[in-house]
Order: structure tokens, then C-alpha cells, then sequence
């Protein structure tokens, strides 16, 4: 599979910039040959502040022709746009606002907007040729570099790749934002087209990067990860590969570059090419087995080991992975399945025996894919599907559990914070009622996330359920809300028995 390695945000940028730096010589910043990335992938860097654009010297601007290129996508919408003007006449939300807003539902509401309301979808038509030119624009910008564009525009398809990668932080911005809306519009053209997300869930504390405390960050990341992971397979992404930051932390500190680099090296057997011979299925039948047998995105956790070639180097570099080189912290006998990438020369019956002593996994349900090696080293790296379920697993420190139970704690701390703002003084009626049904309402984020802690204490998977759209109660050109309807009863019933009376209170507290 060759992937097209889009970066969304800052920290996405840093780390595409890893993906797509030149391996070709060079003088004064300038190729001496074609611009050749490692596996030859392709790709480009979205960002919403302008100001971040003007900071760093490895991208250009898109529009002047420059690779790899940076794109803004909302800089389609003038300044003088009727679709905006709709926007903030009816709905509160400025989309010219300089980085967009860095509330986590902002971009969020935006889109649920241009998706659902049709005064905004004719407008946005009629003005831009385009129901929701946001999103086109992004499209537009990412699709020349896959095997998805035109055949006029393709002239050689085996440079094209062949499934996306899109590197977020989860951490409250523009990546936590975005990366839901783009990933489904790209599902309502090509539902069966290989996607994938890579997160870094932002380091406990404040943090020093964008001075945002733990608390808001962590609803971000929360928000994101229940829309990543509540949407179908066919409308949602194929997996959500996830990294803690934390960790990266406790082993390079705070320089943020050497912890790029490695983020960057550990996902190398994923994007290199030189498979095997016979060993390079179609990227295609590569997705089906990473969602074979799901109805929603898997978590998957990345386990990295690299060593010094050496006799039967299987077994330490499998132990290793597991032991040492988690990304995410989590207990590898947990996992559904392990997808398996190596590079260097290993034995295929001997990886598929170490991964299966070292994790408990059934050979069947271990996946492995072999490609050439380089520098006299062997590498792996293990994905393990959805590694988590015990009971009070939550509190056990070092797994999946563990960490993510803090950080949905953290985001309803946050919720519950007068502080907060996350019902802004000023929006219209109509923003505000649906605001405050989505966050606080009795079949609200709130309660659908401590039925998620519950399940999460229980050992239940997965831990978030059902899809929740800010709009999703509201006819939204009429700004009458309407009732809800769908879900399933036995969500219902655990949402109204933990949550009875504790709207009404955390409502009156914010003078609601």
C-alpha cells in the first residue's frame, strides 16, 4: 500500500514533514533529481492559522505550484461570502476567523451546518459551486496524489497512492477538529477506500506548545476520538492508530523533534515499499483485514523495535516491540488481532510463532507482512486491534484503559467547568439550544460519556456507542428542535439512570 500522508494541524505538519522529506540529494534546499520520499509517498499539509504557514521554511504554498505545499483550506471562503454571512447570521460561527476557532465542537457544528442545512448548501452551491467548499477544496487538493484522480489527469498510476494516512494531534486544534469532517466527506465518494488516522494524544499537564490546559485539551481529543470511533466502517475511517505522547515525553523529554523523528521511524515498516515477493497483497484486501469482522473503526496500537541484524532476530525483536516499544500503553494479550510489519530478513513462520507465544493470539488472527530491509537492521512493527476490555482494567496503570479513562474524567471535568465557555455568550437561540442539548441534554455527550467510563470500568467494548451530532435534533432551517429519535433502548435506559437530576443540576450551576 502506498499512502498519501496528509498533516492536518501543527503537530501533523512536523510529523508530515518527517514522511515527505526528500531522500534525493541535495544542494541548498533544492533537488538535484525528482523529489523522492521514503516509500514513495506522496502528500501535503492542511492547516487552518495562516501564521503557522509563515513559521516554518519545508512547505509552500499549493497555489504557487510548490511540493510538498501547504493548503488553508477555509481561504476559499472570501471575505465577503454570502455563505459566510448565512453562517454567522444564523448560526453564531465566523469560518473566516483567523485558525479557525479553537473550541473542540467548533469545526465540528461548521460542517454538521454546510451537511445539513440546505439555505447554507444552496448558497455555498450558487457561490462556490460546491455544497460544503470547505471540505471540496481540501478534497480537491488531496485527491491529485491518489490512484483516485482522473484518468485524464493520470499519467502514470503506479506513482499514485493507493490509501490515505492523515497525522493529527489530539489535542484540541485544527487537526482534532477537522480530521472527522474531511475522512467523511472522502466516505461519501469512495466508502471503500483505505483510510487511516494517526493521533498523538497530548501529554498530561499543560501544554508548553499551545499553552492549553490538560482539562480542555482532553475534551478535544475525547470528541474527536467518539466521532473517529462511533461511525461505521464504510463511512468512517479504517483504523485509528494512536499515539501517547506521554510516553515520548518520558523517553526523549520535550524535544518535540526527536520525538517526530521517531514517531517517523517507528511507522516506516507501514509506508515502505519492497515487499516480499508475493507478499504485496492489493491495498484493498490490506483494509479488509484490519476491519474484518467490525461494525466501527478499530483502535490499534502501534509496537516499534528496531535492532543490529542479527541469528533468529524473530523472537527479540517481537519481545522487544511488546516489552519496550509501545506507543500507546496497553496489554498486548487484550488484542483481537496483530498486524505485523517487518523489515530486514526474518522468517515468516517464525514471526507468526513469536507473535503468537508473546501475545496469545491464534496464528490465524496474526497478520504479517514482510519488506526488504536497509542499514544492516531488522525492524517490526505490531499493530494490536482493540487492545483493551478487562474489567477495572482502568485501573491498571500502563493500559489502554487506563488512559483513556483519565483523559474522558478529564473532559468532563472540563464540561463541568463555568469556565469552560463552551456555550458562548452572544450565539443565536438556535446554536444555543443545540449546544447545550448536545453537551448537557438527557441523551447528551455528558451522559454518553459515563455510560463510556462505566463500560470502559465493566470491560465492555467497545467504549463509545452510538454517533451524536451537535444538529442532529434540530430542523435547522426552520430553528424549531424536534425530538429525538433512533439509538438503541438499552443506551437510552443506562444513559437515564446515571445521569437522572444530574443535568438539571450542572445546568442551573452555569445558569443555563
Amino acid at each position: 500500500m502506498k499512502l498519501c500522508i496528509v498533516g492536518i494541524g501543527g503537530c501533523g505538519g512536523h510529523l508530515a514533514e518527517r514522511f515527505l522529506n526528500n531522500q534525493d540529494i541535495s544542494l541548498l534546499k533544492k533537488s538535484l533529481g525528482e523529489h523522492v520520499s521514503f516509500g514513495g509517498v506522496k502528500g501535503l499539509w492542511l492547516e487552518a492559522d495562516v501564521q503557522e504557514t509563515e513559521n516554518q521554511d519545508f512547505f509552500g504554498p499549493l497555489e504557487r505550484g510548490c511540493y510538498p505545499g501547504f493548503f488553508v483550506p477555509h481561504d476559499v471562503i472570501g471575505s465577503e461570502s454570502k455563505t459566510s454571512k448565512l453562517i454567522v447570521d444564523r448560526y453564531g460561527y465566523d469560518v473566516k476567523k483567523q485558525g479557525f476557532m479553537r473550541q473542540a465542537e467548533f469545526l465540528k457544528a461548521v460542517f454538521e451546518i454546510f451537511e445539513s442545512d440546505e439555505d447554507v448548501k444552496r448558497t455555498a452551491l450558487s457561490e462556490h459551486e460546491s455544497e460544503n467548499p470547505i471540505l471540496r477544496a481540501a478534497w480537491d487538493r488531496i485527491r491529485p496524489y491518489t490512484t483516485l484522480t482522473g484518468p485524464r489527469d493520470n499519467n502514470n498510476g503506479s506513482e499514485m497512492c493507493d490509501g490515505i494516512l492523515f497525522l493529527v494531534s489530539f489535542g484540541g486544534g485544527t487537526g482534532t477538529g477537522f480530521v472527522n469532517p474531511i475522512t467523511r466527506y472522502i466516505r461519501s465518494e469512495r466508502p471503500a477506500y483505505p483510510v487511516f488516522v494517526l493521533g498523538v494524544l497530548t501529554e498530561e499537564g499543560t501544554d508548553p506548545q499551545q499553552r492549553a490546559k490538560e482539562a480542555k485539551r482532553d475534551l478535544g481529543a475525547t470528541i474527536s476520538l467518539y466521532d473517529l470511533l462511533t461511525k461505521r466502517v464504510g463511512v468512517g475511517v479504517d483504523g485509528v492508530i494512536v499515539i501517547d505522547n506521554q510516553i515520548m515525553v518520558e523517553k526523549f523529554g520535550q524535544n518535540y523533534p526527536a520525538i517526530d523523528d521517531y514517531i517517523h521511524q517507528a511507522m516506516k515498516p507501514f509506508v515502505a515499499a519492497r515487499h516480499y515477493p508475493g507478499e504485496d497483497p492489493p491495498s484493498l484486501a490490506m483494509r479488509e483485514k484490519f476491519i474484518e469482522g467490525l461494525d466501527h473503526p478499530p483502535i490499534l496500537v502501534p509496537c516499534y523495535f528496531r535492532d543490529r541484524r542479527r541469528k533468529d532476530p524473530e523472537e527479540n525483536l517481537v519481545k522487544k516491540a511488546l516489552s519496550e516499544g509501545m506507543l500507546f500503553g496497553c496489554d498486548p494479550a487484550m488484542a483481537e488481532r496483530a498486524y505485523v510489519f517487518t523489515r530486514g530478513f526474518v522468517g515468516l513462520d517464525k514471526i507468526l510463532g513469536a507473535v503468537a507465544r508473546q501475545t496469545g493470539l491464534a496464528e490465524d488472527r496474526i497478520e504479517p507482512w514482510r519488506k526488504l530491509g536497509e542499514n544492516h537492521a531488522d525492524e517490526i512493527l505490531i499493530l494490536l486491534r482493540n487492545p483493551y476490555g478487562e474489567e477495572r482494567g482502568c485501573e491498571v496503570k500502563g493500559n489502554l484503559e487506563y488512559r483513556i479513562h483519565r483523559v474522558i474524567r478529564m473532559a468532563l471535568r472540563y464540561m463541568d467547568d463555568p469556565e469552560s465557555n463552551l456555550i458562548p455568550d452572544g450565539m443565536p437561540d438556535l446554536t444555543k439550544t443545540s449546544l447545550e442539548d448536545y453537551f448537557y441534554g438527557d441523551d447528551g455527550v455528558r451522559g454518553r460519556l459515563k455510560v463510556g467510563l462505566q463500560r470502559i470500568e465493566e470491560g465492555k467494548t467497545p467504549f463509545f456507542l452510538d454517533e451524536r451530532r451537535i444538529f442532529e435534533r434540530s430542523n435547522l432551517n426552520s430553528g424549531v428542535l424536534e425530538p429525538h429519535r433512533g439509538g438503541r433502548k438499552v443506551d437510552d435506559e443506562e444513559i437515564r439512570r446515571l445521569v437522572e437530576g444530574e443535568v438539571k443540576r450542572v445546568l442551573a450551576e452555569r445558569g443555563l
